[in-house]
């Protein structure tokens, strides 16, 4: 029988052992034996009894697969023999009525689960799309919320999906699969093969309409290039016909996409099914009872990667996407099995090179092989080889056409490669090309920014199809390829050695792989294997082994050292973070299509920074003429110009201003790119073109919110004015109707509000309408945050890998400090070396959420690193990096930071987290997962947040107070109306009120905003003599140490913050005293001037207009009048000599009286004369009653008071001292690392010498001092050294100066020590160590300090913010 022959050939498992020639012999002795037995079959014309189907599966699948595996010729069974099997006709009845209920969705009928996954994918890379738009327009909010409506509802869905059952394919694979106690070879083999046969007849004529469809567009593309000149009909009629084939060839291609239906989509499913149902138990929610074991088909899958060395699909889908959860512990459990050092080993090249091939005959896998696009995304296969696990990544062909993403996408797979592997093949057919050199060029920049490598992989150029493989030809293409990629490093200021490893042994050349000729007995063509290619494929794979082996040696525990790369779950773990970056942040660096890309892009950003910086900032740009555009149309609306004409005078004179520097600007960049070698494409220059437009636009923006905001104001003044003058005309009507009754109270007041509700109904208007929303203020944030990185990113390797944030996100989101520190840790933060990080634990004790005794219990039950990372580091991390996640406004009137500020803080936050992985994360053990891109984009998303919502504060708070304003003007106008209606008011009141306002306008309004002034100059004195936090510390140790003040040295010893808040209160009070002795007095006549050349004005209208009817406005003219002619000079001429006499006599008074006119209706004087008599009077009962003098002392004193406190937040700085020696931090930016440039002595801040209680005189950078060991400031635990002491409990102060000698105090240093020891020694219980000669040198009897004196100092500075606190350390 066949079956028993079969089986009783030579078996595979001994074949393992033999190599070489022996191996070869057995191999073909087998593949002849089988070859006769099918040809026995085959002869017998169906007459003979067919051997049943399992023996067939049973035996020739198992040596089809070894025997094509091994590199050997196929065997081919199609044309030679066909099975049949109940499950095989079952498969195919249940694929075709699956077919016929499709209704052209095929995949979604049989996959539900992974083909919304893949939906959810696509939808999510759409969104994306939207959002980086590099022309930088925000998407349509139409478009973002049908978005956003479907993802939800794709979510949704997905949960639901669970509750129906497995669609009868799947049904039947999991029944297949589970038939068994272990996966049977031969049933899924048949079950593929039937898969096939259903699959291919379908696919065959599609295929074949789409060669039809790709030459017909081919042909009709043609023919149009050729008519370009003929009549604009045929032109249409060729675009019609051409958009007709695209529609037909869109259709074809989704057509094939839904029956390309393999064995991968059945486990895709499987392994989507079980990730789904293990996410629901997450939420508490159990999956159906009618779903398979997930853990029974982990088992089987990883029986089919490993036992039947089956390839795994890491990457699928469109667009790719990682393998889930299933996959992490079907490797899990591969680990626990095989233990053995893991070996990656990769392949790269274009499409159709034969990678698959390759990998086929060096290692004996199972990849598919077929011309075109064979393999889509990325599969492995895992084996075991000489001790070690060998796992063989293979990835989809690059320069594909078929492959959406193009350039981007074969980075991103060039790059996947690299990054999770030991050794990268890199595969080509005949010479290198240009294109694979720049490809390789691009993947070294994205590498040197992406920073995914945690292992430097070794390249090696496999090159294929060479005749000539003579040591010449190879070491020449060796040197050719390491000069182009060294040559590419130096432009962009890489080392080359650092990323990658190509050493002289990196080329291998290669024979074609098969050969073909004719069969004389069937006539047909074969083709097989050469033996030339068999012995340099073993010759290639021993070199790999053997290099392999040597470079483990050489680095030692350098690579070894990689926890990525020691077990496969952790290997699959990083292969999946890699891909999320890549994907995620790839495409910001792997666009380019060569080095020159990058470097022109590099260019063209400079030049648009430039042009913009000149356009925008410069001496006439847009900025400087949009601010005397703004001051001048403000003059104009405070001089009583017509609202609506000054507003179109400023719009169109903003937009001309706004056309003639894009002109200005485009111009620039015409005459920068004519004196270019090179020129540029038309594409680029529409970009640059657009780019240069962002700033222009923004700033005109700006300028347009602040005339709105002025334009509003003046509206609101103009209209609270008319409606005051119709109160009291309204009121005057009432009174002519009821002559001889008096109006209610009730009545009037029911008339105010309701006049005074449709006042402010119509302000409620515009405050909104002015008023900037969350979304347009979002929308602001991001537009200045991603222009600043489009223009720097190319100059800054750090804002390479930085997204363009949507403003959705910030609408939606929260900043990194405001995450759940559980969040923090399982997003961004894993545990390398977990001995070092439950050490770190330990050393911090009780000061964490973690007590001692909770975390020494953890550690005895074996507690894993989440918990310590949650509850230790992720907080941490996240107080050091507190400073620089934040950006501070501005308080003027436009509080968007400037794009050098936000740049200057992103670079901060870069320079910050990269400290912190360094000398913090990396010395306790732990590490950023996956790479600090990913945390990176998330800490710049804090810098986003805190502009955005400082935003929306200073938008709250200008509406509140303008909302304020309007209620105070309600309750003055409110007043005036009722005291008009009560008293029916004469000239008299109407007198005694236009002297209250006016008063109220000088003494207070004129005289704050005065005063602000003069505080401001006090506060320039202050500041010039401590111009900075840095200069203050040097202030405050100068005086107290150099100067020999030996009761400041001690008040600077116990609290050097309270010192220095002592003596620059000291200064403040001393120039506060020498300006307020000049100005007080000089205010006081100032504003008494005000009120003389008021009244004088006042006497002298009421005389000329005496007996006669009059308004109020006729008074106030006379005020502008005099307000003119003092502007234009002494010799002007007025309406008349006493006029000009008046504006003579007060010049600088006039202006002032006449712009603060207060806000009053225009209501009739009946006697002038009387009225002027009884406005000077009540501004002189005003006068009086307020003492000028006093008031004048009391706002001053307010005004100061602001200053001082801002002036001390200025010269602050900084409140962090040096653990060791108190001085204090004199860094004056926003830091996470401390300096101080005045070390002190140790014994000054009470540390003493272990054991012997001395005082510690070796100075702070005294290497000493650096190996003397330190205790803890929360325990008795003692560390080995300052270092150990500093990176436990004070990291921020590292690294700590050092000097290589001891005792390195200066005379300063020494007399002070030496005048001041009594008390400290007393205060800290140290023993007297002074060197004698310091004693004898630097003593002063009679100026030393005595005893008390720390009692003493303490004393002063308790009104200072010192709190005493008993403390001593010891080294």
């Amino acid at each position: 029988a066949l079956g028993p022959t079969f089986c009783d050939l030579c078996v595979v498992d001994r074949l393992v052992g033999l190599t070489g020639s022996h191996r070869q012999r057995a191999l073909s002795s087998a593949r002849a034996l089988l070859h006769k037995e099918l040809d026995l079959l085959t002869g017998a014309d169906g007459g003979g009894q067919m051997p049943c189907a399992e023996a067939l599966r049973r035996a020739f699948s198992h040596f089809y697969d070894r025997l094509t595996l091994a590199g050997e010729q196929a065997v081919h069974t199609a044309p030679r023999i066909r099975t049949h099997s109940r499950s095989g006709e079952t498969l195919l009845s249940i694929m075709d009525a699956a077919e016929a209920h499709a209704a052209g969705r095929l995949l979604a009928v049989v996959f539900p689960v992974s083909e919304a996954a893949s939906r959810l994918a696509r939808l999510k890379e759409q969104e994306k799309r939207l959002v980086e738009a590099e022309d930088g327009t925000v998407p349509d909010d139409a478009t973002i919320a049908k978005l956003a409506e479907q993802l939800r509802a794709l979510e949704q869905g997905r949960r639901s999906l669970l509750a129906r059952p497995l669609s009868p394919p799947m049904g039947f694979f999991v029944e297949v699969l589970l038939s068994d106690q272990h996966l049977s070879h031969a049933k899924v083999a048949e079950f593929n093969q039937y898969l096939t046969s259903w699959r291919n007849p379908r696919m065959a004529p599609l295929l074949e309409q789409r060669r039809h469809l790709l030459d017909e567009r081919l042909k009709v593309g043609q023919e149009q290039y050729r008519s370009e000149t003929q009549d604009q009909q045929k032109e249409q009629t060729s675009h019609a016909e051409l958009a007709t084939i695209e529609m037909s060839l869109v259709q074809t291609e989704q057509a094939l996409e839904q029956l390309n239906i393999s064995l991968d989509c059945f486990w895709e499913e499987t392994a989507a099914i079980c990730d789904l149902s293990s996410e629901l138990q997450r939420l508490g929610i159990r999956p159906p009872p009618e779903l398979p074991d997930p853990l029974r088909l982990k088992q089987l899958y990883g029986e089919w990667a490993w036992q039947l060395n089956c390839p795994v699909q890491l990457l699928y889908g469109s667009p790719l996407r990682c393998s889930g959860n299933f996959l992490v512990e079907v490797l899990k459990d591969l680990g626990v099995q095989q233990s053995n050092e893991l070996l990656v080993i990769s392949v790269i090249g274009i499409q159709s090179s034969a990678k698959s091939t390759l990998l086929n005959f060096l290692f004996g896998c199972g990849f598919a092989t077929s011309a075109g696009r064979c393999t889509r995304g990325l599969y492995c296969s895992l084996m075991e080889a000489q001790g070690r696990t060998l796992l063989i990544m293979d990835t989809e062909g690059l320069m594909s056409l078929e492959a959406a993403g193009g350039d981007v996408f074969d980075a991103q797979l060039a790059l996947m490669a690299m990054a999770c592997s030991h050794l990268v093949l890199i595969n080509h057919k005949g010479e290198l090309s240009r294109q694979l050199q720049d490809l390789l060029e691009v993947c070294l920049f994205a590498m040197q920014h992406l920073k995914v490598c945690r292992i430097q992989p070794k390249l090696l150029f496999v090159l294929r199809d060479q005749h000539d493989r003579s040591n010449g030809v190879h070491g020449d293409a060796l040197r050719l390829m390491r000069k182009h990629l060294a040559e590419a490093s130096a432009h962009l200021q890489l080392r080359l050695d650092e990323l990658i490893s190509l050493d002289p042994g990196s080329v291998f050349l290669l024979p074609s792989a098969f050969a073909s000729d004719l069969d004389q007995n069937t006539g047909r063509e074969f083709r097989w294997a050469t033996e030339l290619f068999s012995q340099e494929a073993l010759r290639l794979r021993r070199k790999i082994f053997r290099d392999s082996i040597v470079a483990s040696r050489l680095h030692g525990q350098d690579e070894g050292s990689a926890p990525e790369f020691s077990t496969l779950p952790e290997w699959c773990l990083h292969t999946m973070s890699v891909w999320r970056v890549l994907d995620r942040y790839g495409p910001n660096l792997l666009h380019y299509k060569t080095i020159q890309d990058i470097e022109v892009q590099r260019e063209l950003e400079g030049l648009v920074k430039q042009i913009s910086a000149q356009v925008v900032q410069g001496s006439g740009g847009l900025a400087e003429q949009s601010r005397e555009l703004l001051a001048n149309c403000t003059q104009r609306l405070g001089d009583g110009e017509a609202n609506e004409q000054i507003d179109a005078h400023f719009r169109s004179s903003l937009q001309a201003l706004l056309e003639d520097c894009g002109r200005r600007s485009q111009a620039e960049l015409e005459r920068c790119l004519q004196a270019r070698h090179s020129k540029l494409p038309e594409v680029r220059k529409e970009e640059v073109k657009r780019k240069l437009q962002t700033p222009l636009e923004y700033q005109a923006d700006l300028t347009r919110y602040t005339w709105a905001l002025s334009l509003t104001e003046a509206v609101d003044r103009d209209q609270l004015r008319a409606l005051k003058v119709h109160f009291k005309r309204t009121v005057e009507d009432i009174w002519r109707a009821q002559a001889s009754q008096s109006i209610a109270e009730e009545q009037a007041q029911g008339i105010f509000a309701s006049e005074w509700a449709d006042f402010e109904d119509k302000c409620r208007i515009r405050f909104e309408k002015n008023a900037k929303s969350m979304k347009q203020l979002a929308e602001e944030v991001c537009l200045v945050f991603n222009h600043v990185l489009r223009q720097h990113r190319h100059g800054d390797e750090g804002l390479h890998v930085l997204d363009l944030v949507p403003p959705s996100t910030l609408l939606s989101g929260r900043p990194l400090a405001e995450w759940e520190l559980v969040i923090v840790a399982q997003e961004f933060l894993e545990a390398h070396a977990p001995a070092r990080l439950d050490e770190y634990v330990l050393q911090r004790g009780p000061t964490h959420r973690i007590d001692a005794e909770s975390c020494a219990s953890r550690l005895a039950l074996g507690s894993g690193g989440p918990d310590k990372l949650e509850s230790v580091v992720a907080p941490d991390l996240l107080k050091h990096l507190a400073p620089v996640l934040r950006l501070d406004l501005s308080s003027s009137s436009t509080p968007m930071p400037s794009a050098e500020t936000i740049l200057e803080a992103m670079r901060r936050l870069n320079e910050a987290v990269l400290l912190e992985e360094s000398r913090f994360l990396t010395q306790i053990g732990v590490r950023l997962r996956g790479g600090r891109v990913a945390f990176l984009n998330a800490a710049h998303l804090s810098l986003r947040f805190s502009v955005y919502r400082g935003l929306v504060r200073a938008e709250e708070q200008r509406a509140k107070h303008q909302w304020d304003q309007l209620q105070a003007h309600r309750r003055s106008t409110e007043q005036e109306f009722m005291s008009m209606v009560q008293r029916r008011m004469s000239d008299t009141g109407r007198a005694k009120m236009l002297a209250e306002n006016f008063f109220d306008v000088l003494a207070r309004e004129w005289l704050d905003e005065t005063l602000v002034a003069v505080a401001a100059d006090i506060r320039a004195q202050c500041l010039a003599d401590m111009p900075d936090a840095g200069g203050a510390a040097e202030r405050a140790y100068q005086q107290a140490f150099v100067e020999r003040n030996w009761e400041d040295v001690i008040e600077y010893v116990l609290d050097v913050n309270a010192y220095l808040r002592k003596i620059f209160g000291a200064l403040f009070e001393e120039r506060k005293g020498s300006v307020t002795r000049a100005q007080r007095p000089r205010l006081a006549a100032q504003l008494g001037g005000f009120f003389d050349a008021l009244s004088a004005a006042a006497n002298r209208w009421g005389h000329r207009k005496a007996g006669k009817a009059a308004k109020l406005s006729d008074f106030q003219e006379i005020l502008r009048v005099n307000a003119a002619e003092s502007r234009s000079g002494p010799g002007s001429a007025g309406r008349g000599g006493s006029t000009s006499c008046e504006a003579a006599g007060h010049q600088d008074a006039w202006p002032l009286l006449s712009e603060r006119f207060p806000v009053v209706a225009d209501f009739d004087v009946d006697d002038p004369a009387r009225f002027s008599q009884e406005f000077c009077l009540q501004l002189s009962e005003l006068l009086a009653k307020a003492a000028i003098d006093g008031l004048v002392t009391e706002r001053l004193e307010t005004a100061l008071q602001k200053q001082e406190a801002q002036v001390w937040a200025l010269i602050r700085g900084c409140t962090c001292t040096c653990p060791c020696c108190g001085s204090k931090c004199d860094r004056v930016d926003n830091h996470t690392l401390h300096h101080c440039g005045h070390h002190l002595l140790p014994a000054f801040n009470g540390w003493r010498v272990a054991g012997s209680c001395e005082a510690a005189l070796d100075l702070c950078t005294s290497s000493k001092n650096h190996e003397a060991p330190k205790r803890s400031d929360f325990s008795d635990h003692l560390f080995a050294n300052l270092g150990e002491y500093l990176k436990a409990e004070h990291p921020e102060w590292l690294p700590f100066p050092k000097e290589d000698r001891d005792l390195l105090a200066d005379s300063v240093l020494k007399a002070a020590w030496v005048n001041c020891r009594v008390p400290l020694l007393f205060r800290y219980d140290m023993v007297d160590n002074t060197p004698t000669e310091w004693i004898a040198a630097y003593e002063e009897p009679h100026r030393k300090l005595a005893v008390d004196a720390v009692d003493r100092a303490e004393e002063r500075l308790m009104n200072y913010g010192y709190c005493p606190e008993e403390s001593l350390t010891e080294d």
